[in-house]
C-alpha cells in the first residue's frame, strides 16, 4: 500500500489504528524536516546583507521556498514510507514463501505450527528414546527463524533444550537431527553381520551380553537394543509385545521401538514407536493422514473387548497404518525434512514408503527397557538372536522411564 493511499484512509477515516499512527508518525517528521529548513533561513536572514529585512519580497521568498520544502519533505517521507512498507508486506513474505517456514500453519490445526508435526514425525521415525516438545519457531525476517525445542530422554526423563537460527538454504550444514540415536548403529551392525550369513548368537552380540546380564542385579532397569532371527510384520511384533510386556504395566519388559526394513542395503535406522507421544495428541489432515497419532486407536478401542489375538490384529493393524502415515507425510515434506535435519545420506522417505509398500513392513529389531531375567528370558525363548546394551540404570525408579510406566 503506497502512503498516498495510506493519507486517503487517514482523511477518510477508514484507516486502523496502526496505520494512523504511521500516517501521524510521517507527518510529525516530515514538520520537523521543513521547520529546521526554515529555521536555516531566518537565521540566514538575520545575518544580514543578503536580504532587505524591511522588504515584502524577501518574505515572500521564504514563504514559497518553505512550501516547496514541506512538498519535498512530505514526498520524501511518503517514498521512505512506500519502501518500507513494501519491504515489510511484500519483499519479505515472497522471500519467506521460497524457504522452509517453521511458523507456518499449514498442515494442522490452527493451535500448532507446522515444526512440530514435522519435528514429531521426524522423531517418531528417526529418534527411538527421544520425543521433542516446546517447540517454538520466531520469523527474524527475509526467510530466517530461531527455532527452539525442547527433547526428553524416555528412559531418564533428561531434558534437552535446542537452539538454532535457519538461515534460508543453509539448512544442511550440520543437520539438526542425529539419526539412530540411542546406539542404534549397534542395531544395524547385528543386521549386516546376519545377512552375512554368520551366527549373531556366537558373536560378541550373543552370549558375551548373556553373561554381562547374568551378573547384574534384578534391580537393574536396561535400555537394550533387540534383534530377531527372523522378521515380523507389525501383527507378529505386537503378539511379541503381548507374550513379553502383555501390557502388565509392570515395567519388567517395556517395547519402545521397532525398527523396520526400509531399503534392500539397509543403511538407515528408521521405525516406529510402539506407545504414543503425549506432547502431541493432534494431527494434520486425519482422512489424508490417518493414525499419524494413536490418539485415533486409543479411541477405536474404548469400549470394545478383545481376545489376545484380536488385540494384538488390531494393534498390529494400526501400528503399520501409524508408520506409513508418518513415511507418507514426510515424503510429501522434502523441504521440511532439509531444513529439520539436512540432506541425510540414504534418507529418502519416499524410496522407503516404496520399499515397504512393496515388501510389506518387516521389522527386524526393537528397543526395549527391560530388567535382566526378562531379557534372559527372551535369550533362551530363542525369540532374540542378539543384543545391544546402551544403558544401565540401578533401577527402573531411577529416572524416569518415559512415555508409558
Amino acid at each position: 500500500m503506497t502512503f498516498r493511499e495510506l493519507l486517503e484512509k487517514y482523511k477518510d477515516g477508514t484507516a486502523t489504528q496502526a496505520e494512523r499512527a504511521l500516517v501521524e508518525a510521517e507527518l510529525e517528521k516530515s514538520e520537523a524536516i521543513a521547520d529546521y529548513l526554515a529555521e536555516g533561513l531566518e537565521a540566514l536572514e538575520g545575518g544580514g546583507g543578503a536580504l532587505d529585512a524591511s522588504g515584502a519580497e524577501a518574505k515572500q521568498v521564504k514563504r514559497t521556498m518553505n512550501r516547496r520544502l514541506r512538498r519535498t519533505a512530505l514526498w520524501a517521507a511518503a517514498i521512505v514510507l512506500a519502501v518500507v512498507l513494501a519491504v515489510q508486506f511484500v519483499v519479505n513474505p515472497l522471500v519467506a514463501a521460497l524457504y522452509y517456514q517453521p511458523n507456518a500453519q499449514t498442515v494442522g490445526q490452527a493451535e500448532y505450527s507446522d515444526a512440530i508435526y514435522d519435528l514429531t514425525a521426524l522423531y517418531s521415525l528417526l529418534m527411538p528414546g527421544q520425543m521433542v516438545r516446546d517447540v517454538q519457531a520466531q520469523s527474524l525476517g527475509f526467510g530466517r527463524y530461531a527455532l527452539t525445542y525442547v527433547t526428553e530422554d524416555w528412559l531418564t526423563g533428561e531434558q534437552r533444550q535446542i537452539s538454532r537460527t535457519m538461515d534460508p538454504g543453509e539448512y544442511g550444514s550440520g543437520g539438526w537431527i542425529t539419526p539412530s540415536a540411542q546406539g542404534g548403529y549397534e542395531l544395524l551392525a547385528m543386521e549386516a553381520v546376519v545377512g552375512t550369513g554368520k551366527d549373531l548368537r556366537g558373536s560378541s552380540y550373543g552370549q558375551e551380553k548373556v553373561d554381562y546380564l547374568l551378573q547384574l542385579p534384578e534391580t537393574s532397569y536396561l535400555a537394550v537394543w533387540l534383534h530377531f532371527p527372523e522378521r515380523l510384520n507389525p501383527i507378529g511384533f505386537a503378539r511379541l509385545e503381548t507374550a513379553y510386556d502383555g501390557y502388565r504395566m509392570d515395567g519388567t519388559l517395556s517395547f519402545r521401538w521397532a525398527a523396520v526394513r526400509t531399503a534392500e542395503e539397509n543403511q538407515q535406522l528408521i521405525g516406529y514407536q510402539t506407545q504414543d507421544c503425549p506432547y502431541l495428541a493432534a494431527a494434520p489432515d486425519t482422512e489424508k493422514y490417518p493414525m499419524f497419532s494413536y490418539t485415533q486407536m486409543w479411541e477405536e478401542m474404548v469400549g470394545r473387548s478383545f481376545t489376545e489375538t484380536s488385540k494384538a490384529q488390531f494393534v498390529g493393524a494400526a501400528a503399520r497404518q501409524h508408520f506409513t502415515t508418518l513415511l507418507t507425510y514426510l515424503a510429501d515434506r522434502p523441504e521440511a525434512v532439509e531444513a529439520l535435519a539436512g540432506p541425510v545420506d540414504s534418507l529418502d522417505f519416499g524410496d522407503a514408503l516404496d520399499y515397504v509398500t512393496e515388501n510389506g513392513v518387516e521389522i527386524y529389531g526393537a528397543l526395549v527397557y527391560a530388567q535382566p531375567s526378562a531379557l534372559l528370558q527372551m535369550w533362551e525363548d530363542d525369540v532374540i538372536d542378539g543384543l545391544s546394551i546402551q544403558q544401565v540404570l540401578p533401577s527402573r525408579y531411577s529416572g524416569s522411564t518415559g512415555i508409558r510406566q
